[in-house]
């Protein structure tokens, strides 16, 4: 009885073996964001909407944004320095924006505030990363001096640096 316990116990454990994997064996994933992280170099278009009517407001060329890895597929989108019409309000940062595939394609949006001595803001942001060019649109509800609300249009498109 002792000896067909044993075999008996041998054989699942042989069994078992079979069946698992290391997970080393598996295919590793590529990260969404490590395709799109790095810096891009492109131009800035500011638009702003007033009584109804659009108002172009300044076109920033060169204007870098940096894109650095918040998680497998998610980033993070920093604008420095951002200034138009000579009005320095101060860095752009969107942090953690999901990232969703869409063919050769990765979409993502993203919010934040904006908050300095000129102004209060909230930006929404909508971008899209294909073949090493970023397109970006921001959506900024701003108050100026805390009583004048402004709705600015800034479009984007630039291009990876290596």
């Amino acid at each position: 009885m002792k000896k067909s316990l044993f075999y008996y116990v041998l054989a699942m454990l042989c069994m078992v073996g079979l069946f698992t994997s290391c997970s080393n064996d598996d295919d590793a994933a590529v990260s969404a964001a490590n395709e799109v992280v790095g810096e891009y170099s492109g131009k800035l278009d500011v638009v702003i909407s007033m009584g109804g009517m659009d108002v172009p407001a300044g076109t920033i060329d060169p204007q870098t944004i940096t894109v650095t890895k918040a998680g497998d597929n998610s980033i993070n989108l920093s604008i420095t320095n951002f200034t138009f019409q000579n009005i320095p309000l101060g860095n752009i940062e969107l942090k953690d924006c999901a990232l969703t595939a869409n063919g050769d394609k990765y979409n993502f949006t993203g919010t934040t505030n904006l908050d300095n001595q000129m102004l209060t803001a909230d930006i929404a942001a909508t971008g899209s990363f294909s073949n090493g060019t970023l397109t970006l649109d921001l959506d900024i509800d701003a108050v100026l001096g805390g009583t004048m609300n402004q709705t600015v249009k800034v479009t984007y498109s630039g291009t990876k640096q290596e």
